[in-house]
């Protein structure tokens, strides 16, 4: 068996072998880049799904939280109406969350 060895008399690779090397490795670093690619368009798409379930999520506990308050709303008008009960004098503000901030305060008062 015959191995052609010219050019590589001098342990140096000829212009054109160089050449054909260096192709190779950009051809390797462009399908790395090309499976990186897709990975990363599936990472994106995948976040894209959780996103939209993570909005889908807050918007039925947004409306969960409003008919909530629809409720605790009506409660007091009901208790003002018919019984004569005036729950805001108690300190009930028609916001729960003022009250909460307000029992806090008397919390940290003491």
């Amino acid at each position: 068996m015959d191995i052609d060895t010219t050019g590589f008399e001098l342990g140096m690779p000829t212009r054109e072998e160089m050449l054909e090397h260096q192709s190779h490795m950009l051809c390797n670093e462009n399908d790395q880049l090309r499976r990186e690619l897709v990975r990363a368009k599936r990472n994106i798409e995948k976040l894209v799904e959780i996103n939209q379930s993570l909005q889908e999520q807050i918007a039925v506990e947004f409306r969960r939280a409003n008919g909530a308050y629809v409720e605790y709303v009506h409660l007091m008008n009901i208790a003002r109406a018919h019984y004569g009960i005036d729950l805001t004098r108690d300190g009930y503000d028609l916001d729960p969350r003022e009250h909460l901030k307000h029992m806090e305060a008397k919390i940290r008062e003491s």
